[in-house]
């Protein structure tokens, strides 16, 4: 398996949604597999991942990388043997993409909460720009995970001709209203920390403990009672892995990116660009997700239909949790090898 990693600096600067321009954009990837025609697939990572799509694993609870394991390789629907795959680092995410973590060139310190609010939209303008700087004029699919999902959608809307194909795993039009307000109100919580300090926090400090209290809330809606007793022996020792992630979560993951990623992803309603794409879309769900549930990702897919779009709608059955989309692919191992072998 071939792999690369590096960072594609944007060579002119990106207008924003919310007003403003944001310079010195830089985008870190990896790469999986070599391009031959129109071979190449964009892999996006959901709300709290990173671009390292195969890791390698962290010496932690919480694991940002490696989360796409079961979808590439030999036998799984991305094989690096026939396909390209680009994994980017979404805009905001603290991982080498432009996010509060990324150093303002004239004082030498992390741009934190002078980064202006990002939107879906601009993470979509972001990729456009990074597909084509590295000469993807058109992949075969955009492949989104969450957050990412959406993101995927909002790009085939906005640039209908990058892609003959879209997949959304665990990802709808919009998150459901109470977990849109829930997760928007994210940011003033962290704000409401002393520890805060208007995000003007030290490197090594910082709200920590809001933020793990948030990421341990964020966790259980991720997993539920279902699949955590069956990953582990009883329900203590499942939340205990849950506060562990949450301890190391707090203790990497930079709070202003958290609260910025947040509300783009709480503030995401994408219902008005669905009729602008112009590729076949296949919709993911499990059965029991509560960031895309099934009711939400089929009233997606029958929108999507009614506006002449080629859309799919696949639901996992049993463990279908939010956080098991990616740890129980197989039963949408078939669905996803067939769709993107029949695009053109």
């Amino acid at each position: 398996m071939i792999q690369a990693t590096g960072t594609y600096l944007l060579t002119i600067p990106l207008p924003l949604e919310e007003g403003g321009l944001l310079d010195g954009t830089q985008v870190a990837y990896d790469t999986y597999g070599e391009p031959s025609g129109e071979n190449s697939v964009v892999l996006l990572h959901d709300l709290a991942q990173s671009h390292r799509a195969l890791g390698p694993a962290e010496a932690s609870a919480y694991q940002a990388s490696g989360w796409g394991r079961e979808l590439i390789g030999e036998r799984r629907p991305l094989d690096p043997s026939s396909l390209h795959i680009l994994s980017p680092n979404l805009l905001g995410s603290p991982f080498g993409t432009t996010s509060p973590l990324t150093e303002d060139p004239y004082t030498g310190q992390p741009l934190g909460p002078s980064l202006p609010l990002l939107t879906v939209v601009d993470m979509a303008r972001v990729l456009s720009a990074f597909m084509r700087g590295v000469g993807l004029k058109r992949v075969r699919a955009l492949i989104g995970v969450g957050l990412g999902g959406m993101v995927a959608l909002r790009l085939a809307a906005l640039f209908p001709e990058l892609t003959a194909g879209v997949v959304a795993i665990g990802a709808s039009r919009a998150l459901p209203e109470p977990l849109r307000d829930r997760l928007g109100m994210f940011n003033q919580l962290l704000w409401m920390d002393p520890e805060f300090r208007e995000g003007f926090y030290s490197p090594d400090a910082g709200p920590r403990r809001t933020l793990r209290k948030l990421r341990l809330e964020y966790l259980r809606l991720l997993y539920g009672r279902e699949l955590l007793t069956a990953r582990y022996r009883d329900i203590t020792t499942a939340e205990q892995a849950l506060e562990a992630d949450a301890d190391a979560f707090s203790a990497t993951f930079d709070a202003n990116a958290w609260s910025l990623l947040c509300t783009a992803y709480a503030g995401c309603d994408l219902t008005e660009f669905l009729p602008k794409i112009r590729a076949q879309v296949l919709l993911i769900t499990g059965a029991s997700d509560m960031l895309a549930p099934p009711a939400r990702v089929r009233e997606t897919y029958h929108l999507l239909s009614a506006s002449g779009v080629q859309a799919r709608y696949h639901e996992l059955q049993g463990a279908g949790d939010h956080g098991a989309l990616l740890t129980e692919t197989r039963r949408m191992h078939g669905p996803v090898r067939d769709f993107l072998r029949r695009l053109r």
